[in-house]
């Protein structure tokens, strides 16, 4: 009975859903709307409006912000998740006694290579991350870039060095940058104009727009970085 009841709700929920695919305007038809008004819009009136002349970060940042603050949310969630699970189940190890691991037994070239490149990855990182709102990239790129970095670096240096790179505690506090960041933007937002993650429109106070944004793609771009080197390190402090 219960089956059957478990497979009758599932059909009728799949008929609504297969209903209302069928009343959406075919795929890249110019009649639909995002192309026959909200594209044309967020064009027009994207860099008076949301304050970045870069389209992508206005419609991540500005005009489906709620949206983008869910899935940072989301993603941080998830990743600490992981390393709850991690440190559970006592793979990781950090707070255990004990010698550090031995650094990974790489060569001469790699080791020179990534110590050279360093500081030129690092530049480029931040950059992608505070240039997001006029060129391609933002948070979420450059705060990959960094934390790949981080791992190279981890790989090639001492262990002392290493550990150096990610002090645990900061670490810690850091790893929520991202929907701390995104909240403290909408707070400020709600106490000045009334308005939840709200950005001023007027042409005066476009640079505060473009501050709040910024602020955000830094959020983003350093949690980001400090979650994905986080769990590269629990997960081989065992190796």
């Amino acid at each position: 009975m219960k089956r059957a009841l478990t497979a009758a709700l599932l059909v009728a929920v799949a008929a609504l859903l297969l209903a209302a695919v069928a009343e959406l305007p075919p795929h890249g038809s110019p009649d639909s709307p995002p192309y026959t008004h909200v594209s044309a819009y967020y064009l027009e009136h994207g860099p008076d409006e949301a304050g970045a002349e870069n389209m992508v970060t206005n419609v991540i940042l500005n005009y489906r912000g709620f949206d983008t603050q869910g899935e940072v949310t989301v993603i941080v969630t998830a990743m600490l998740a992981v390393l709850a699970v991690l440190l559970w189940t006592g793979q990781a190890g950090e707070d255990q006694p004990g010698p550090a691991p031995a650094a990974t037994g790489s060569s001469l070239v790699v080791r020179f290579i990534v110590r050279v490149m360093a500081p030129f990855i690092a530049v480029f990182g931040i950059y992608v991350i505070l240039h997001g709102h006029v060129t391609p990239g933002g948070g979420f790129q450059g705060g990959t870039m960094i934390g790949a970095l981080v791992i190279a670096l981890t790989l090639v240096l001492e262990d002392t060095r290493s550990a150096a790179l990610l002090p645990r505690r900061p670490a810690r506090l850091l790893q929520v940058a991202a929907p701390l960041t995104f909240f403290g933007v909408g707070v400020i937002g709600l106490v000045l104009w009334g308005e939840y993650l709200y950005y001023p429109r007027d042409p005066s106070s476009l640079w505060i727009t473009e501050l709040l944004l910024l602020v955000v793609e830094a959020g983003i771009g350093l949690g980001g970085a400090i979650v994905i080197a986080t769990i590269f390190r629990v997960m081989g402090a065992q190796r």
